[in-house]
C-alpha cells in the first residue's frame, strides 16, 4: 500500500523517514489555513490535519495519506504562521516567560477519505523568561532560523529549543509537528506496519 505524506513541510519529511526510510510519497495539498470565525486553536489544528489528508486521498484511492498541522497558542492569542522575520520576532517575544500550548493535529485518510482516523496531541511549552532570552538572541534566532513556516515561530527541531525551560507532552515528536507516537497506532489499526 502506498503511503502519501500530504505536507511540504522538511521536518515532517525528516520524522516520517525516521519509521518508513524512503518509502513514501509527499504530495502538498494547497488548502487555506485561515481560522474560521471563532474557531479555538485545537479544532484549528484537527480540522487542517483532516482537510490535507482529505484532499491527496481524494486523488490517491490505494494510499493511507497522512495529515498534520500545528496550531500554537498563548495568552488567549492564536500564533498563526509567521509573513515575516519581523512577525516572527515579535511572537517569540510575547512568549518569552510564558505558557504557550501547541495543538498538534494528525489525521490519516484512505479508500478516497471514506475511512479516516484524527486526534490531536496536546503539548505544553514553558519558555525561559527576559533574564535569559534577551532581544538580541531572539534577534540572532530569528536572523538565523528564519522561522516562518513554523507554530509561534519556534523551530524545536533546532535552535528554537533553547529559549524552553520546561515541556509537558505525551508525544515529543508532536512538537516538530508530526506526533510519530500516535501515527504509529493509527497505522496499527489498519495494518500498516513502520520499517517494514
Amino acid at each position: 500500500m502506498r503511503l502519501i505524506l500530504a505536507s511540504s513541510s522538511k521536518t515532517r519529511k525528516t520524522l516520517l523517514h525516521r519509521i518508513f526510510g524512503n518509502s513514501f510519497e509527499i504530495l502538498p495539498p494547497v488548502i487555506d489555513e485561515t481560522p474560521l470565525s471563532l474557531e479555538g486553536p485545537k479544532h484549528l489544528s484537527e480540522r487542517l490535519s483532516l482537510e490535507k489528508a482529505l484532499k491527496i486521498s481524494k486523488l490517491n484511492r490505494d494510499a493511507v495519506v497522512i495529515g498534520s498541522d500545528q496550531v500554537a497558542f498563548c495568552d488567549g492569542k492564536i500564533l498563526e504562521k509567521s509573513n515575516s522575520l519581523e512577525d516572527a520576532f515579535e511572537q517569540i517575544s510575547w512568549q518569552v516567560g510564558k505558557q504557550t500550548t501547541f495543538f498538534t493535529g494528525l489525521a490519516l485518510a484512505r479508500n478516497g477519505g471514506k475511512e479516516v482516523q484524527s486526534g490531536t496531541i496536546t503539548s505544553q511549552v514553558f519558555y525561559r523568561d527576559s533574564n535569559f532570552i534577551s532581544q538580541k538572541l531572539v534577534r540572532n534566532y530569528v536572523n538565523k532560523e528564519k522561522p516562518l513556516n513554523c507554530a509561534g515561530s519556534t523551530k524545536f527541531e533546532s535552535l528554537g529549543i533553547c529559549f524552553i525551560k520546561r515541556v509537558e507532552t505525551e508525544d515529543p515528536s508532536a512538537l516538530m509537528g508530526l506526533p510519530l507516537i500516535k501515527l504509529c497506532s493509527f497505522l496499527k489499526k489498519w495494518n500498516v506496519q513502520p520499517f517494514a
